[in-house]
């Protein structure tokens, strides 16, 4: 009985040695890399997602479909990272020489070479025109992958924030010029009904024919 548990004990801590054999140092990758790119520190996609939280619009009439739309988007481009990193993987356990810097057309391209290597069964779709995919690091050592709008996995990002010591901009509710503009349109809309509405009442009708 002690020596299933004492196996039992050691099964666990392998375990356990192996997850955190895989976690990711994020502290080396800045070290051996330098400076981390402000697409995944900052993504745009966040202050979009912000200025969409923020826009009167979405205050007065709601503005979650909108938002749920880029958040569908952004998980999109997540997972278009994670089998652009996977097939980078299996080519590099197939191949000598490692394939280390993302080359966005060797997964986005049909004549790319981890398409025409058959490690992926077919090309990346772009999710949306600001959405291309480059690489942090080492991909064959310590590196990820990231896109110039979405940045990369929020497992990354906040690694990396973390190891870097960033604090995200503070970004406001919303951008006050479109509030306004959207605030006269809508007054001079009002505007416009209430005065028809009275030339209607005022105004003479015709005669009935």
């Amino acid at each position: 009985m002690r020596v299933k548990i004492l196996s039992l004990i050691l099964l666990c801590m392998l375990l356990a040695g192996a997850g955190n054999a895989y976690q990711t140092d994020y502290t080396e990758m800045i070290t051996k890399y330098g400076p981390v790119p402000e697409a995944i520190l900052d993504p745009p996609v966040e202050e979009a997602i912000a200025r969409e939280k923020g826009s009167l619009l979405a205050r007065i009439f709601g503005g979650n479909s909108s938002r749920h739309g880029i958040q569908a988007r952004t998980k999109a481009c997540y997972a278009n990272q994670r089998v652009a990193l996977g097939a980078i993987e299996m080519y590099n356990m197939d191949n000598v020489t490692m394939y280390k810097t993302l080359v966005y057309s060797d997964v986005a391209d049909p004549g790319g070479l981890l398409v025409t290597g058959k490690y992926l069964k077919n090309p990346l779709y772009q999710v949306e025109p600001g959405c291309h995919l480059r690489s942090y690091g080492d991909i064959s050592d310590v590196g990820i992958i990231y896109c110039d709008y979405h940045g990369c996995l929020p497992e990354d990002r906040d690694g990396l924030r973390t190891a870097s010591g960033y604090t995200p901009k503070v970004r406001a509710p919303g951008n006050n010029s479109d509030n306004t503009m959207v605030f006269v349109l809508i007054v001079l809309g009002v505007l416009s009904v209430g005065v028809m509405i009275v030339l209607h009442n005022v105004l003479p009708k015709a005669p009935k024919s």
